[in-house]
């Protein structure tokens, strides 16, 4: 055995170790991890019923960080805070930065899959089959094949011509929930363009297959807000999944219910730009977006390049001929009003005939 292949191994059976210590203290999805440190006998950790902790979120949002590690006296902090007492538990190593100690990223990797944490701002897509109830079990089979081989082939050009994306999703039952997994402002701009990608190929996928059910119809909600994000881990050690609820989720949710087929909707929301830089709308956001997109180059479909991708909001034309975003209100079977823009998408290869993928302001009468 190399000296590689001997580490690797002893890094699998602390990650399996720590996985069976997290995953007992979780007790099968009743609780919740919140923060840890490094201890003398090995790790403290916290953990609280996740009914209390959904019930605290709004006096406790510092626990639903998305790093678990609280250095110093933060820990003790929360654990006032949520008036538990730490756990301490030994290990057969400490944990640290030095030779034969459990590096800190080793333990961090392994506790996530057991917290709960909130993101404020991060994009998320809601892609929905249109008929997808009326179709045969077999054609629905090929439909979400077909949705998830669009979806990680956008992914992989994405990432190739150096979005930072990782696409992770959820199925609906007839779609897809997607989100990226890195946040921040970057990500997000870069998630609304591996979806204008994403559009890109599948509408050429419906222009030349010869099953047209397999390539259904689809309408698309796209929107930024904040989100709840928690694991599904198993007890072999491996992940079953992640899954996303909170505003955004919901937004996109009911405006999809009134989306027509082929409609692109964009949430309308606000996003900070970062420190002293205020806020953008979803309007300036998207002329980030596609700005971004115009700074892509060789980007190809079919083995055609696409010379340029617009990706706008749409609305009634002035009379000096411009187009002003309409601000769509919408009330959902709850009463609740959504407010939301329309959405288009045009992509211009070097050969053949674009891709205009949505509908024009017109089409929503």
């Amino acid at each position: 055995m190399t000296a590689e292949s001997s580490h690797a191994s002893a890094e699998d059976g602390l990650q399996q170790q720590l996985h069976g210590i997290f995953f007992d203290l979780w007790r099968f999805g009743s609780h919740a991890l919140v923060g840890w440190r490094p201890s003398r006998l090995g790790i403290e950790i916290i953990t609280v019923p996740k009914v209390r902790l959904f019930a605290d979120h709004g006096r406790h949002l510092a626990v639903f960080s998305e790093s678990g590690l609280m250095a110093g006296g933060a820990l003790d902090e929360a654990a006032r805070l949520l008036e538990v007492q730490p756990v301490e538990l030994r290990l057969e190593r400490p944990i640290g930065p030095g030779p034969g100690e459990i590096p800190y990223t080793l333990v961090e990797q392994v506790f996530q899959l057991f917290t709960v944490t909130k993101t404020l701002h991060r994009a998320v897509l809601l892609m929905d089959i249109v008929g997808f109830s009326k179709a045969a079990p077999e054609q629905q089979a090929a439909q979400l094949t077909t949705l998830e081989f669009s979806l990680n082939l956008a992914e992989e050009m994405a990432r190739a011509h150096g979005l930072a994306v990782g696409f992770r999703r959820t199925t609906t039952g007839d779609g897809f929930y997607v989100w990226n997994e890195r946040s921040g402002l970057r990500a997000d701009i870069d998630f609304f363009c591996a979806v204008a990608i994403f559009q890109i190929l599948f509408s050429a996928l419906r222009r030349t297959t010869t099953d047209a059910s397999a390539v259904p119809g689809l309408r698309l909600c796209l929107s930024i807000g904040s989100h709840f994000l928690y694991h599904q881990p198993r007890k072999d050690g491996s992940d079953g999944g992640a899954f996303i609820v909170g505003d955004v989720t919901i937004q996109v949710a009911r405006l999809i219910g009134t989306a027509l087929p082929e409609q692109i909707m964009v949430g309308d929301f606000r996003r900070p730009l970062g420190l002293g830089h205020g806020q953008c709308d979803s309007e300036t956001f998207l002329r980030a977006v596609s700005e971004r997109l115009a700074g892509i180059k060789d980007l190809r479909v079919l083995g055609y390049r696409i010379d340029r991708v617009s990706f706008y909001l749409t609305g009634p034309r002035e009379d000096d001929g411009r187009h002003v975003p309409s601000l769509i209100t919408i009330t959902d079977k709850h009463g609740f009003e959504h407010r939301c823009y329309n959405a288009k998408l045009n992509a211009f290869a070097e050969q053949g005939e674009p891709y205009y993928c949505g509908l024009q302001h017109a089409d929503l009468a």
